[in-house]
């Protein structure tokens, strides 16, 4: 399947037009429902290929409707990791070329947070992971990132360090550049930038840096 992207359904905050929108975009993709993201795909009609969690939030006759089906996963509620985490464990079993997450942010920052920390997991076994809501494109580079201006989310690109040191930043086509910068944890530095350019490159040498495209 590694020529796939694999979309997954979490159960933060997600518009029904953002998520068409998303799936739209996407092609032809494998879609996994986690825990109550799956009442989102019912809203829309659309079945996931996969659905997994250990439904605690999720509606009961949703749930009842999955059991003995095959592509459902249902999790014992005392576990060592969320139910997003277990559902991108099972995408990397698919060796997708990219995982795109919606439903990861809003309501639960502990669970916001986490979700960050899977965009690393991912990008550690070379695929490309993206979290988007409504206001937000967030991924995460460990060598260097393109975005054309013409087709980014929205005006300003905001970089945070996500290991404690970030070294070797250069940006090119922005309003503010750097050339082999250096940025540590909880540095606000790299908040708001813009592309001036048609393009905007970010590259690093070490380290692990969450690229947000963001719109007010």
């Amino acid at each position: 399947m590694n020529n796939k992207n694999i979309v997954i359904i979490s159960g933060g905050v997600i518009s029904d037009n953002l998520l068409t929108n998303v799936l739209n975009s996407a092609g032809n993709s494998y879609i996994i429902g986690v825990d109550k993201g799956v009442e989102v795909l019912d809203r829309i009609g659309i079945v996931p290929d996969m659905v997994i969690g250990d439904f605690d939030s999720a509606d009961a006759v949703l749930k009842e409707q999955y059991k003995g089906n095959p592509n459902a996963i249902f999790l014992n509620p005392i576990k060592d990791a969320t139910d997003t985490h277990m559902a991108v464990l099972e995408a990397i079993k698919l060796v997708p070329k990219t995982v795109t997450i919606l439903g990861a942010t809003g309501g639960r920052l502990d669970h916001m947070m986490g979700n960050f920390a899977l965009l690393k997991l991912c990008l550690e076994q070379g695929i490309q992971a993206t979290i988007i809501d409504e206001q937000n494109k967030i991924t995460m580079i460990d060598k260097q990132m393109r975005i054309n201006k013409k087709d980014q989310y929205g005006k300003y690109v905001s970089l945070i360090p996500f290991s404690d040191e970030v070294t070797g930043i250069t940006l090119t086509g922005f309003s503010y550049g750097l050339s082999d910068a250096t940025m540590i944890k909880a540095d606000t530095i790299g908040i708001s930038n813009e592309i001036r350019e048609e393009e905007g490159f970010i590259s690093i040498e070490t380290g692990y840096l969450m690229v947000m495209e963001t719109k007010d």
